[in-house]
């Protein structure tokens, strides 16, 4: 069994942070066939500055870290408004999939929203991931809306999960 701890992300963790996001993150954009031109906001092609700018601004980082401190799984959690906690550039890179490191994460930012006084997780995805989709929704999360606009080359779903 495949062992590994998840604890929030200190500075000096940032770049293997990043180096999980451009990984998991870049597979994605190159099966897609989006660029930083087409979709700049992507994780696949965030900064080490934006990295470091979120958590100065109190986005809470969480990391799954395996042997040797690698990570494995990332994920934030940023408070957009009283009671509601955005869930944001989940990775969990693919030899470590299917191993409960996503599913633990997704439990161990339900617990730290409660904490913080959240009553609602909302997340943003790509429509067409129907398998993360599944998973989103097997860690009960419910769409909320599906929608096309100019800030994304493709549809994305809106989830939400009730604390």
């Amino acid at each position: 069994m495949l062992e590994y701890e998840i604890h929030s992300v200190e500075d000096h963790q940032l770049p293997l942070c990043l180096e999980a996001l451009h990984s998991a993150f870049g597979e994605m954009a190159k099966r897609l066939g989006y660029t930083k031109e087409t979709y700049p906001s992507s994780a696949a092609y965030i900064t080490l500055e934006e990295l470091q700018e979120a958590k100065a601004c109190g986005v809470h980082m969480y990391a799954a870290c395996v042997e040797g401190g690698k990570v494995a799984g990332y994920v934030q959690l940023q408070k957009l408004e009283t009671g509601i906690y955005a869930f944001r550039r989940f990775a969990v890179l693919p030899e470590y999939q299917k191993l409960g490191i996503g599913r633990a994460l997704v439990s161990h930012c339900r617990e730290r929203a409660a904490l913080y006084g959240g009553k609602k997780l909302t997340l943003i995805m790509i429509n067409d991931n129907q398998k993360l989709k599944d998973f989103y929704i097997s860690n009960g999360f419910k769409v909320i809306s599906v929608n096309k606009d100019d800030t994304c080359p493709f549809e994305y779903s809106v989830m939400e999960l009730e604390l």
